[in-house]
């Protein structure tokens, strides 16, 4: 029995608004971050001052710390199921691809969506689980 998964233009464009969220968060801890620098210790050479900073606003940046790490590990639970369950792939495209996205998740995450996702067939070819 063949098993075949939707991937209509929606289902396309809401992964890649899902491989998104996770570099979208970063950006807004690194801006964040750079904010509460900026406005306590305004002046040029800050170095010694970034842990004061972040000790001044301790919850805040957890809070960003938090999100961040949730949202990648969705994110990456959610497209290394579906690179395991994909007949498209060979495995060792699959390793890479799982690799990669481990160690270079809210960067690797848009780049899987283009290169492989906004790209495969309407029809898309599954296993029946990720065994």
């Amino acid at each position: 029995m063949d098993h075949t998964e939707k991937m209509d233009k929606a289902a396309k464009r809401n992964m890649g608004i899902i491989s998104f969220l996770p570099l979208a968060a970063y950006v807004a801890w690194a801006i964040h971050f750079f904010y509460l620098v900026s406005i306590y210790y305004p002046s040029p050479i800050f170095a010694d001052k970034i842990s004061a900073a972040l000790a001044d606003n301790f919850q805040s940046t957890l809070v960003f710390f938090i999100l961040c790490f949730v949202l990648t590990s969705a994110v990456l639970v959610y497209f290394v199921v579906h690179v395991a369950r994909t007949k498209l792939l060979n495995d060792v495209s699959k390793l890479g691809w799982i690799l990669f996205m481990t160690f270079a998740a809210p960067i690797a995450f848009p780049v899987f969506w283009y290169n492989e996702i906004r790209n495969e067939p309407e029809e898309l070819p599954i296993h029946p689980d990720i065994a």
